[in-house]
């Protein structure tokens, strides 16, 4: 099974990113985010696990404490050639800290795979707004981003903890300070 460490975000971003997330969906027709009902995010690690999920969700519960809420600023459009549409925050110590804290972390219990895309030096954070994006569909993602994006300054107030494809929050700490 695939799952991912992820950052959530404050109300307010929620519902911003969340309007930009539909309204690509509307003009591209692919919906595949909405559907799916796939939460804005920032992916800080992502694993291959096969075992219980309690070993992992005792890791983390172990580690929460190196969580902490802080802000961060999102400058960029990006895409993930074919398929993918996002924006991205400026990198930062934070950030960075994270990615590789966690993925240390969960690298102690040899049955959990890291994938090598989250790994330190590797890692491209982002938050995804289109997925499974035909050529045109990025094109006209694209253009709906540079008309209705603008520069965000955003809070991160929670850590969850999620199965992939089809996403699906298992646990979500509320309360990091």
């Amino acid at each position: 099974m695939e799952y991912a460490i992820v950052l959530y975000f404050d109300e307010k971003t929620e519902e911003i990113i969340n309007s930009l997330i539909k309204k690509i969906a509307n003009k591209t027709g692919n919906k595949y985010m909405v559907d799916n009902k796939i939460p804005s995010h920032i992916t800080i690690s992502l694993f291959q696990y096969n075992e219980k999920i309690d070993t992992v969700m005792e890791i983390i519960e172990n580690n929460i404490s190196f969580f902490h809420r802080n802000n961060i600023t999102i400058a960029s459009i990006g895409i993930f050639n074919p398929s993918v549409l996002f924006i991205a925050p400026v990198i930062n110590d934070y950030l960075l800290e994270l990615n590789k804290k966690i993925n240390e972390i969960l690298n102690t219990n040899d049955e959990i795979l890291l994938d090598k895309n989250y790994m330190e030096n590797q890692w491209v954070p982002h938050i995804s707004l289109g997925v499974k994006l035909n050529e045109n569909e990025l094109i006209i993602g694209v253009k709906t981003l540079v008309e209705d994006f603008k520069i965000l300054d955003i809070e991160i107030d929670r850590v969850g903890f999620a199965e992939c494809n089809p996403y699906k929050d298992i646990k979500t700490w509320k309360n990091i300070i």
